[in-house]
């Protein structure tokens, strides 16, 4: 992605921009919160059945956990090797109800149905937002939903500025006693 600093809207995707990057991405960036799945499930009331598309899915890490609670599971990103580290996933995992599909986000819908889920995982700050999010809106099922899954310890400058406004719902983390 290139584009000046606070000006999404005039950036142009690089191919190149993870290249490389798939065999070690899991272990190179924050790990998503150990009770992800389960507190989707609940939220959502998820009983197994349903479609599940993951934009930006990457190496399939939120799409792999999810797999169970949906009939099937589509990730979509448009990064060839990570999606065959995400196939290679699955196969390891004994997931056979996912499929990858290489493509932007701005192709939405790209001829792949309603979704009952579609998850950003940390992925929607890369895509043309209100494109992607007018796709979208077209692609749920009734009752569906969208979920955005982020980490704010991506933005800890954010963080701390709406901690500081009192906006967040919990006591400000330690960062002093944090390395």
């Amino acid at each position: 992605m290139t584009a000046a600093a606070g000006d999404w809207q005039s950036w142009s995707w690089d191919e190149t921009l993870f290249a490389g990057a798939a065999e070690y991405y899991e272990q190179g960036r924050l790990p998503y919160a150990p009770g992800l799945a389960d507190v989707i499930a609940r939220s959502l009331n998820l009983d197994g059945e349903g479609r599940l598309l993951d934009v930006g899915c990457g190496p399939g890490t939120v799409a792999l956990r999810l797999a169970s609670l949906f009939e099937a599971v589509v990730g979509l990103d448009p990064d060839a090797e990570m999606l065959a580290h995400a196939s290679l996933a699955a196969v390891r995992l004994g997931i056979g109800n996912a499929s990858w599909v290489c493509e932007r986000a701005e192709a939405l819908p790209a001829g792949l149905g309603s979704f009952r889920v579609m998850t950003f995982a940390a992925s929607f700050h890369w895509m043309d937002r209100p494109r992607v999010a007018s796709a979208v809106a077209t692609m749920l099922d009734p009752g569906g939903a969208v979920v955005q899954v982020d980490a704010p310890s991506y933005r800890p400058d954010e963080v701390a500025a709406e901690t500081r406004r009192g906006s967040l719902p919990f006591p400000p983390p330690p960062d002093e006693a944090l390395d």
